[in-house]
């Protein structure tokens, strides 16, 4: 059975912040290949673009070095993907395409739930900045101290000052060639940019399905629910995945277990109740990170609700 247009637009109206469980964090030691001494791609000059065709808008900032096309070649995808890309991708933070730091924008820092991982506009608010930095502004919080490794961790040199300037000024521009949030219908919610890469990311999935259910509200819930968890506090913290829940896009019929998941009963599943508690020391995600917004929550109840389909219809 399909969403109906008009449940959209109410689960849309009610649209709170994503819980983008992300972080910029370090692989362990990395290999450098493609790297030069300053963290620059091979046959590069520090602070000089990769040439890779048409570089995209250029912002306000008149800096040409400050796009989407630069950003991408000579640091996201020529250094983060080191360890930020792939199925075993960093706590779920993936630089490995344009579309994929687009995402990014918008998202809360995993380490920092007070900062954005890109802050639209906003540098010195942005976690990217503070962790190629080496911290952030002595007024932010925690006292502008980052948590963990400088980015790019694993023995890599520091990025050089000119690429650094070129990211603040592509935050400072606006992030041209990322996409502006797209306004729900009516005009009566704004999505952020993560919210509007979530939507259409399950759009590849007719609503109702299973796999839409997973790629709206559950994908981040597999850095600890999985049997290849990435959230590094799995190994040093946590037991995962969590009560030997595996939340993955593979695990539909071990989700619908009787437990976890009761087709047609949202208030016996788990998975619901545990999402929805309004206790945070119940609720998932757990305490410390944002709950999931009212239009996941209204996702997965309207799946439970309608018999916890595998596909939405029976003839697909």
């Amino acid at each position: 059975m399909y969403l109906s247009a008009a449940s959209i637009l109410r689960a849309l109206t009610g649209f709170t912040a994503i819980a983008a469980l992300a972080l910029l964090s370090a692989c362990g030691p990395g290999s450098g290949q493609g790297l030069d001494t300053d963290g620059n791609l091979l046959g590069t000059d520090a602070g000089a673009p990769v040439d890779s065709g048409d570089p995209g808008p250029i912002g306000a900032s008149g800096n040409p070095n400050a796009t989407l096309t630069w950003v991408q070649s000579n640091v996201f995808g020529g250094v983060c993907t080191q360890c930020h890309t792939g199925g075993a991708v960093a706590l779920g933070l993936d630089w490995d395409s344009e579309a994929s730091t687009c995402s990014n924008v918008g998202r809360d820092s995993f380490e920092i739930s007070a900062l954005k991982e890109i802050e639209r506009g906003n540098p010195d608010g942005s976690y990217l900045i503070w962790k190629v930095e080496g911290a952030g502004p002595s007024t932010g919080p925690n006292g502008g101290v980052i948590i963990a490794d400088r980015m790019p961790a694993g023995g890599n040199a520091a990025l050089p000052m000119q690429t650094i300037q070129n990211l603040r000024d592509w935050i400072s521009d606006g992030t041209p060639g990322c996409p502006e949030p797209r306004s729900a219908a009516r005009g009566e919610a704004q999505l952020t940019i993560a919210e509007t890469a979530a939507v259409d990311s399950a759009r590849a999935y007719p609503e109702g399905s299973w796999m839409h259910v997973w790629e709206t509200s559950l994908r981040l819930c597999s850095t600890c629910h999985s049997v290849r968890p990435s959230n590094p506090a799995c190994a040093a913290e946590l037991e995962c995945p969590p009560a030997g829940l595996v939340l993955t896009a593979d695990n539909y019929y071990g989700i619908i277990d009787g437990r976890t998941v009761i087709p047609l009963d949202p208030g016996s599943s788990s998975l619901w109740t545990r999402v929805s508690a309004s206790d945070p020391g119940r609720r998932m995600p757990p305490d410390g990170y944002l709950p999931l917004s009212q239009y996941q929550q209204d996702v997965i109840r309207d799946w439970v609700l309608d018999g916890a389909p595998l596909w939405a219809n029976p003839d697909d």
